[in-house]
């Protein structure tokens, strides 16, 4: 097996790839489809102001009500170069010597500036959504499946779809296949604060998925996060079973992304997911050119065997000590009884008589002190990593600085309280 595929499919490793062949040609042609898509939306003046100051700029030319039909656009003339293009990668970079496959469930991915997304209409679209031939189209709303208690708009506290990011994940735990190689392309320039998220030392661990949003259920300390910024052009290739996430788009440039999916062999997979991505295409088709020949590797005949399955170690679970703090004087402030809190302690849930919860942070030889959930969709920090001087939420990698609770984004804010030891007491002073 090629050195690379191996090392991706047996410890989850990553690569970027930036001059592969067509690799240069294919994103400028993305770009000037995106371009022509604003003009046939918005008028040539709009494309004129997205071709001088770059893609970058879309969000001030284009509302987010209309990404969808910008996709719909662009990626009916892109998706066969896409499809080709993931099929020279899995012949030519990774070695498939065997015939293998390519997804048929393509994405362009449009995330707009979180203060921009944040005001769009709730018709947008959610940037992972993605486009299949008609014929795909067709099939699969005659099969599709629906779950009872899967509810993102509940896990994105019913925002505009166009603000969604995705949480951490395994793609197998969202009816991806097992054996996955996933092409993340950039199509614009993307920086760490809206970049994929990598949490590495996760490959071939086992954690707990929440039903609702088939992310990482709460609980489990999550080590720093790899943010991966890319120049125009580069293209980031990947196991998906190593656990990943979206950066919320912290910054104010739109982020876009082309990707696509290579399978070395026969799809297969996790039968604890209610769908599955079932419509593929053969690299012997694709290499005929056939791209509207599409096969059908049904769910329900095709669950990955629990015999083949990687073995995986059980993560480790969140043990967070929790306190009940006592008013002071002032009837203000707050404080703990420091002989109640051990030395091995390294972060604490403390719940005031104010009904607060705030999270202490040891940053020796003191405490920093937040409140214990992201503003962006209150999720807890207690999972997320800690440098001394940030917390990361574990959910889309947002950065809060310890000392004020500042973020990039002016709206996303944490309180803060200043902390001090006095008379064998940790008083926290908001």
């Amino acid at each position: 097996m090629n050195p690379l595929l191996h090392s991706m499919l047996e410890h989850g490793a990553y690569t970027v790839l930036s001059d592969f062949e067509q690799q240069t040609e294919i994103t400028a042609l993305a770009r000037e489809l995106i371009i022509d898509a604003v003009s046939s939306l918005q008028g040539e003046r709009a494309a004129s102001a997205v071709r001088k100051n770059g893609l970058e700029t879309l969000h001030l030319h284009l509302p987010a009500s209309q990404i969808g039909a910008l996709r719909d656009r662009v990626m009916v003339q892109l998706r066969p170069r896409l499809l080709g293009f993931a099929c020279a990668v899995g012949r030519g970079l990774l070695g498939i010597e065997e015939e293998f496959f390519v997804d048929d469930y393509t994405i362009l991915r449009v995330n707009y500036p979180y203060e921009a997304a944040l005001n769009a209409d709730h018709s947008s679209e959610n940037p992972g959504i993605g486009r299949v031939d008609p014929n795909t189209r067709n099939q699969s709303s005659s099969t599709q499946r629906r779950d009872p208690v899967y509810a993102p708009k509940e896990y994105h506290r019913h925002t505009p779809p166009a603000s969604w990011a995705h949480g951490p994940h395994k793609d197998t735990w969202t009816g991806h296949s097992r054996d996955g190689i996933n092409l993340w392309w950039a199509i614009s320039r993307v920086s760490k604060e809206n970049s994929m998220i990598f949490y590495p030392g996760t490959f071939k661990k086992s954690y707990e998925v929440d039903p609702r949003s088939l992310y990482l259920a709460q609980g489990f300390p999550l080590p720093a996060p790899r943010k991966m910024a890319l120049h125009e052009g580069e293209m980031l290739i990947f196991n998906p079973e190593l656990l990943h996430a979206t950066h919320l788009n912290t910054t104010p440039h739109t982020r876009i992304a082309l990707s696509a999916r290579i399978n070395p062999r026969q799809p297969r997979f996790n039968p604890n997911c209610f769908y599955a991505r079932e419509f593929w295409h053969s690299s012997t088709d694709l290499e005929a050119g056939r791209t509207d020949a599409i096969r059908q590797f049904a769910r329900a005949e095709h669950f990955e065997a629990s015999e083949k399955v990687p073995a995986e170690q059980p993560a480790e679970r969140r043990n967070l000590l929790t306190l009940k703090a006592e008013l002071t004087r002032n009837g203000q402030d707050c404080r703990l009884d420091l002989s109640h809190i051990p030395e091995s302690a390294e972060r604490i849930l403390v719940l005031t008589p104010q009904g607060q919860r705030v999270l202490l942070l040891r940053s020796d030889p003191h405490w920093q002190a937040v409140q214990e959930v992201c503003p962006h969709l209150d999720i807890s920090l207690a999972d997320g990593h800690f440098d001394g001087k940030n917390i990361h939420c574990p959910a889309h990698g947002v950065s809060f600085r310890t000392n004020d609770g500042k973020s990039a984004c002016k709206l996303l804010k944490l309180q803060t309280w200043k902390t001090t030891e006095e008379d064998g007491w940790l008083h926290l002073i908001a």
